[in-house]
């Protein structure tokens, strides 16, 4: 009977690869280093190349170990401000990012990282770990489940006391996003023979529309609103409206309460408030139409004027 197969797999060590290189760049070949000094022939061709001796099994990242922990703390810092990052989001992001930085790796046609990228990032970064969601039906959370609302106060606090904000309400912003005509849409008035109750004007059906961005502290004192073109609050356009916030807002560090659609959330916008000192928190959805502060109290009245 013959011998049981073993895994051969780097059974060297980094300092004789680190033997084997010199011995070549000495003038050993490169077949009598690897008999030498017990390193497989085409790892040492490898390490040669990148001038590396460091030992590696399997695929590498295709990111550095710094961006890896830097997108880690992105995570962990969406789930602080109460967006929980799914499987689905941290793949996109992750091409998103490799785009952004010409790191060139995944198939641009389904832009995003595949399955296997985001079991190898969670195998490497042990810090993060997966837990199932609690699903809730949209009728009670659109009902304002007392359960959310208590975990968005508790969470609140918590951010109040660790900035030390209770007291300080001119570091408190809220902003929200509001669709605004430009121009006012009325039935116009015109002249016709008595008795006729149909009547048709030649004109367009809808005003011109853009989004106005609102941004308003605690103690009422407001910066001013940033235009958008017609349409959703993007990713760039947040990040431009934190860029406009951070004009406006005092040296210190504040926080930025604002509306948790899921287009809202990106690397990029994390980034961009943490450069500014600005610490995000989410309100949770389906329940913007009460604790949201700015359509209660100020769009709700604008609508109506």
């Amino acid at each position: 009977m013959g011998k049981p197969c073993q895994n051969l797999r780097a059974k060297w060590d980094d300092e004789a690869m680190e033997n084997a290189m010199r011995a070549v760049e000495s003038g050993m070949s490169q077949r009598k280093a690897s008999e030498t000094f017990n390193v497989p022939r085409r790892t040492l061709r490898n390490h040669l190349k990148t001038g590396s001796n460091n030992r590696k099994l399997g695929r590498g990242s295709v990111l550095t170990k710094q961006q890896e922990k830097d997108m880690v703390t992105r995570t962990m810092r969406l789930a602080d401000v109460g967006y929980s990052v799914t499987s689905k989001i941290a793949r996109h992001q992750v091409f998103r990012f490799c785009e952004a930085n010409n790191i060139p790796h995944f198939q641009i046609e389904k832009a995003t990282a595949g399955k296997a990228w985001f079991k190898l990032f969670r195998k490497w970064n042990p810090e993060l770990s997966i837990r199932k969601a609690q699903n809730m039906n949209p009728a009670r959370a659109q009902k304002l489940n007392k359960y959310i609302v208590n975990d968005y106060f508790t969470k609140l606090e918590s951010i109040l006391d660790k900035m030390n904000l209770k007291n300080k309400p001119e570091r408190i912003f809220n902003m929200d996003e509001k669709g605004c005509r430009l121009t006012l849409h009325h039935q116009q008035i015109v002249l016709s023979k008595k008795g006729i109750k149909r009547l048709h004007l030649v004109a367009s059906e809808h005003a011109e529309n853009v989004t106005v961005v609102g941004c308003v502290s605690a103690i009422g004192s407001a910066i001013p609103p940033m235009i958008a073109p017609k349409g959703s609050m993007t990713t760039e356009l947040f990040t431009d409206f934190v860029q406009h916030l951070a004009k406006f807002k005092l040296p210190s560090s504040i926080l930025l309460i604002f509306d948790g659609a899921a287009c809202h959330l990106d690397y990029e916008i994390v980034e961009a408030a943490d450069q500014h000192a600005i610490k995000l928190l989410c309100l949770p959805n389906n329940t913007t139409h009460e604790l949201q502060p700015l359509d209660k109290s100020v769009y709700r009245s604008f609508e109506s004027h």
